[in-house]
């Protein structure tokens, strides 16, 4: 029989980005098709989104919430008895995210019951990411997670980057390098072309330009803006569609669209759900993803599944398989060089007519959820074995 899993994460919220969609595509697939016994327990912030969970409830994952969690560490005092009445009726645990007090506590108590535990950090350990709040996370890695992470049966990457990139921390556990994955069944039939676009008559037939994630500073839309703003085609048009981030850093996008002067070509959308998001990405030209630091970037494998190529930034992890796949382009963090990536794509249709035929192939032979979820049935079954064999008898 196939192991019990339980998965933990700190945020339910479709706003929060990549860790939460992607535990929703690994979830729906272990139910769905391996019916596996997969829970989750996650805490939640006040005024969150629970679609996700509605979403995970209707394909019969067990979803145990605590909240609202407050503080920076989102704390409730619910949240060790509920781990731990979870951890009691599972063979292991998968948690995704670091930073929280669900990622630790869940580590602790696995290792208390002898659980093997797996941890995703979700490009946490990038050293961008690490430099941000730079002293606080030194501080919070010296005190908790060195030792979480040490005791870990294994750290789940999802590029061979990301684990480059997490190497110099020398952490004992085996790596393991699953990618995240899409639902091949959801871009099986694409929208009609121009679907999108009759939901914005502004957009008439002029070329698309599409950013489709959260509105935050290390995304690049401070390279993006400027770079639009200089491109040849002055009759494309940027669409940025996503959620504000906390900070409200989207009021600095539009002040940088109204400083280039760009403002009657910048379409801001807001947060596109379902089949809304892959008419978008059907009607782009191209996907753009400039960002600073971007663990996996599932939208990218999105907008190629719909045929679409893409412009990204060298610090996306996938940018290998783009350039080595010829599906886009790949540029350094700057202003020119997107730009003249932005031109060379747009003006040359058949480069991108040749992008597109290989993009489809590419994400079918290599992000099914269906074939990722048995890999990670045969994963978890192998931790169990090593953890059985290294219990002295």
């Amino acid at each position: 029989s196939l192991p019990r899993v339980l998965h933990v994460i700190s945020d339910v919220d479709p706003r929060a980005g990549g860790p939460i969609t992607a535990l929703l595509g690994l979830c729906r697939a272990q139910r769905d098709v391996l019916n596996q016994s997969v829970s989750i327990v996650s805490t939640y912030r006040k005024d969150a989104d629970f679609s996700h969970v509605e979403t995970l409830r209707d394909a019969r994952v067990s979803v145990e919430l605590v909240g609202p969690a407050t503080g920076a560490l989102a704390r409730h005092r619910d949240l060790v008895p509920t781990l731990a009445r979870a951890i009691e009726q599972v063979d292991v645990v998968h948690i995704h995210g670091l930073w929280e007090e669900a990622q630790h506590q869940a580590a602790r108590l696995a290792d208390g019951a002898g659980t093997p535990y797996i941890i995703r950090p979700c490009g946490m350990l990038d050293p961008w990411c690490l430099n941000q709040s730079k002293w606080k996370k030194k501080i919070y890695m010296s005190l908790r997670l060195r030792h979480n992470l040490q005791r870990a049966s294994a750290m789940h990457f999802t590029t061979e980057i990301e684990r480059e990139l997490v190497a110099p921390l020398h952490l004992k556990p085996k790596a393991i390098v699953e990618p995240n994955g899409v639902d091949l069944a959801e871009f099986e039939t694409l929208p009609e072309p121009g679907s999108f676009r009759a939901e914005y008559p502004e957009l008439g037939d002029r070329p698309i330009l599409l950013f489709l994630s959260r509105i935050h500073h290390k995304k690049g839309l401070d390279l993006l803006v400027p770079a639009f703003a200089k491109i040849r085609n002055q009759d494309a048009m940027l669409v940025i569609a996503g959620p504000d981030s906390p900070d409200g850093y989207r009021s600095q996008v539009e002040e940088m669209v109204r400083e280039h002067g760009v403002g009657d070509r910048v379409l801001f959308t807001g947060m596109l759900h379902g089949r809304e998001r892959i008419r978008a990405y059907t009607d782009a030209a191209l996907f753009v993803l400039p960002s600073y630091q971007e663990n996996f970037g599932i939208v990218v494998i999105e907008a190629l599944a719909t045929g679409t190529p893409v412009v990204i930034s060298d610090q996306v992890n996938l940018h290998r398989e783009v350039s080595s796949n010829r599906i886009g382009a790949v540029v350094p963090t700057e202003v020119n060089a997107l730009t003249q990536a932005l031109d060379a794509w747009i003006g040359d249709e058949s480069m991108r007519h040749e992008a597109a035929q290989r993009a489809r192939p590419f994400v079918m032979d290599n992000y099914d959820w269906v074939q990722i979820s048995r890999r990670w049935a045969e994963h978890y079954r192998a931790l169990l074995n090593q953890s059985a064999s290294s219990v002295p008898g």
